[in-house]
């Protein structure tokens, strides 16, 4: 009786940790969504990196509360510490889901701060809840470690497809309520001994389960009038407030790619504004369905591409609002594929169709919501424009903390647009301003001379424009040039009639091939320039971006100063938190262990993401079925790590750490001609390739560390296990931190290899 009783609470517990494990998971994903709409791009990745080192702060806590209850329960510890391991477990689920609505009700009610602190304290709040729940849980059940492992990595492999799930289907407002609601399972699940508490989690329960069945209107007000943007002068509706305006936002969507808002002003009623996370903008334009009304947009920059040679067959990569398309459609297309990466773009687009002319349901335009790379790759078709205007969401997505950028913008991306141009096809960028300019030209030259044009003729390839804007200082700028780089050189007609267009509409030459040469082309034509000296050049950084390296907006000359913020200050953090206790001797293999298992899974996990993004084809399907699959392979592994089979270790190595740096080396190796091979299957047959080869890695990824926990209980310093979880916590912040640094340094295969050298380093510990 007394074993069916144990094997009831084992169970109860792993359910437990399954629960909570999900909702921390869907939660630190919601915190960036979130905070994406408050701060700025660099700050959300500052801040929920910040957050999570609350995981460390419980862990210390648990640490030393564990401590006073044990010296106070010396003689009938097992009794005591099980009732009150149910209490304490019924009592933090409570908090935890509190926790959730709190952070989410003050972000909403107050209004916008510019103390980054603030939100880092908030977003810390739920972590160090979670870290004392998980450290009490490892440590009074280390014994059955793998099977606590097992139902944690199930619980975020679960939580990395729900939280997808829920934002694009229920919005902001319902996914912090189901948040909730997954959270205060435990305490249902689990009896406390207090009347109290069972009251309260009841009540809680029922306050959240009221809220999903408010009226959709009262929801929809609630997502759309959010303080961190109204109030907010650094997002595009506070500053058009400031400026006097009256912006309206008629229309607003969460979803797990981002905030979508549509902004009517009544003193430009020509035009309203899609905004991504509240700052990134597009235009959306009153369109009467008639093409003879277009004429008015022949005399912008960004019609340049449309006004020379044939352009019947166009693939317009970002519409956004869908301008672009109103390019298109002036200029004569017949045929229009318009790729847009963002669902609420699209669906922004089409809910105002009476004042845009339904442009997206007209029969020569056919929309595509996905990866506008992956699309191109994956198309047979040709084009005799493909034409990319300001695309650059500003976002800052979930993705394991990796900062968010794509492949749009590489010298690989430039090589496979080229590739699908019909003959005498062209490639053109509408870019923000003289940064973007500087880099995209670089980038096309590279392409131009890998795909063997001699350095010294790729000049004859390209065409530049754009117009300037005139600050208050007097300065000159740069603004939204036009880049224009087509399969064969411009001629000396081509090049003359976009310098006809151009005067026409007060736009700026900045290189016209064979007619107005000048500027740093001019120097590479000439043979006085190298592309080495093109890049020194300038005092930013406008070194192409790679596939392995696509880091396009970052015009850093090295590492940005956020990353080396964050991993000086969880460094030092770190030390303050966990020095007392390395400091023993007997302490500091241990914390040696964890803090190298949790840089380690990091730089293994963001690398791999990364890599599938364009087999895939959307990130957001990258994040969600390669993170569960590593998760889940992971979670097996943790189950099994304890068995005769997989517990073994060599006179040198730990086997299973060791076979994590094998099968890394076998995917490098391996990995570009499995994409190529199967690159033609559908995307369920991707999903299912993708999964298997993440599960393969995640599977030894999973052992090492319920091992650890399992060799420190059997060692009699199972006291000690709430710190090391910790640890293990803390590191992972540091280690998504040092693979994006790496990544942009060495890329994201060098990324890979440092962290499964790491792990060759953990096959090392053989004991703790």
């Amino acid at each position: 009786m007394t074993d069916t009783k144990n094997t009831e609470s084992k169970v109860l517990i792993l359910l437990s940790i399954l629960f909570i494990s999900i909702s921390l998971f869907v939660y630190q994903v919601v915190l960036t969504r979130l905070y994406s709409t408050v701060l700025s791009y660099h700050y959300v990745f500052l801040t929920t990196s910040f957050s999570i080192l609350g995981l460390g702060i419980g862990s210390i806590i648990a640490y030393k509360m564990r401590k006073k209850i044990r010296n106070a329960a010396s003689n009938k510890r097992a009794t005591v510490i099980q009732k009150d391991l149910k209490t304490q477990i019924c009592i933090g689920s409570m908090i935890l889901a509190i926790s959730y609505i709190f952070v989410f009700a003050l972000n909403y009610i107050l209004p916008f701060v510019s103390s980054v602190f603030v939100y880092i304290v908030l977003g810390t709040i739920p972590f160090l809840v979670g870290g004392y729940v998980y450290s009490i849980l490892f440590t009074e059940f280390s014994g059955i470690s793998g099977k606590l492992y097992f139902a944690d990595l199930i619980g975020s492999g679960v939580g990395s497809i729900a939280v997808i799930l829920l934002l694009d289907h229920a919005g902001m407002f319902r996914t912090i309520l189901a948040v909730g609601i997954i959270a205060l399972i435990p305490s249902l699940l689990l009896s406390a001994s207090l009347k109290k508490i069972k009251l309260i989690k009841y009540i809680v329960l029922f306050v959240l389960v009221s809220g999903l069945f408010l009226p959709g209107q009262y929801i929809i007000s609630m997502e759309k009038n959010f303080n961190g943007i109204l109030k907010n002068s650094d997002k595009t509706y506070g500053s058009l407030k400031n400026a006097g305006m009256s912006p309206e936002i008629i229309f607003s969507q969460w979803n797990a790619f981002s905030r979508t808002d549509v902004i009517k002003i009544p003193q430009q009623p020509e035009s309203m504004i899609v905004t991504i996370d509240g700052s990134a903008n597009a235009p959306m334009f009153e369109f009467d369905g008639d093409i003879k009304s277009l004429e008015k947009f022949k005399t912008d920059p960004g019609f340049l591409p449309f006004a020379i040679g044939v352009n019947d067959k166009t693939l317009l990569i970002g519409p956004g609002g869908g301008r672009d398309v109103l390019y298109a459609l002036a200029g004569g297309s017949k045929d229009i594929s318009a790729v847009e990466i963002n669902a609420g773009s699209i669906d922004a687009v089409k809910a105002f169709g009476v004042y845009n002319g339904y442009i997206y349901d007209r029969p020569q335009v056919k929309v595509y919501g996905e990866d506008g790379r992956s699309f191109v790759q994956r198309s047979k078709e040709k084009y005799d424009l493909i034409f990319l205007s300001l695309v650059m969401t500003n976002t800052s997505q979930g993705m394991a903390y990796a900062l968010s950028e794509n492949y749009i913008h590489t010298v690989e991306a430039m090589k496979d647009y080229m590739d699908h141009l019909s003959d005498n096809g062209k490639i053109a960028f509408l870019a923000h301003d003289e940064y973007d300019l500087s880099k995209i030209v670089v980038t096309a030259v590279q392409a131009l001379n890998e795909k063997g044009i001699p350095l010294e003729e790729t000049p004859n390839y390209i065409s530049l424009y754009s117009q300037v804007m005139q600050h208050q200082q007097g300065a000159v700028a740069i603004h939204e040039p036009v880049i224009i780089i087509k399969n064969k050189p411009f001629t000396e007609d081509e090049s003359e009639e976009l310098l006809k267009i151009a005067s026409e509409n007060k736009i700026i030459p900045l290189y016209a091939p064979l007619i107005m040469e000048k500027g740093p082309l001019h120097k590479i034509k000439e043979a006085t320039s190298t592309i080495r000296e093109y890049i020194n050049s300038f005092k930013y950084n406008v070194t192409p971006a790679t596939d392995n390296n696509p880091y396009f907006y970052n015009f850093n000359k090295g590492v940005p100063s956020t990353l080396i913020t964050i991993l000086v200050v969880v460094a030092l953090c770190s030390i303050v938190l966990f020095a007392p206790f390395a400091s023993k001797r007997r302490n500091l293999k241990p914390t040696l262990y964890f803090s190298l298992l949790g840089i380690g899974f990091m730089m293994i996990e963001v690398p791999l993401i990364q890599k599938f993004i364009l087999y895939l084809g959307h990130p957001t399907l990258a994040f969600t079925f390669v993170l569960s699959a590593l998760l889940l392979g992971s979670g097996i592994g943790g189950y099994l790590s304890n068995t005769k089979l997989f517990n073994r270790a060599t006179k040198t190595f730990y086997l299973p750490a060791a076979m994590v740096t094998i099968i890394s080396i076998l995917l490098l190796v391996s990995l570009d001609f499995i994409f190529e091979s199967t690159s033609g299957s559908s995307l369920i047959g991707r999903i299912l390739i993708a999964s298997v080869l993440v599960m393969l890695q995640g599977f030894s990824m999973g052992m090492p560390f319920p091992r650890g926990i399992k060799l420190v209980g059997e060692s009699k310093r199972s006291d000690i296990i709430p710190v090391m979880w910790g640890v293990n916590g803390v590191m992972s912040v540091i280690g998504s931190v040092l693979s994006v640094i790496l990544s942009m340094t060495i890329g994201f295969t060098g990324a890979l290899i440092a962290g499964a050298m790491i792990y060759l380093i953990v096959s090392m510990f053989k004991t703790l």
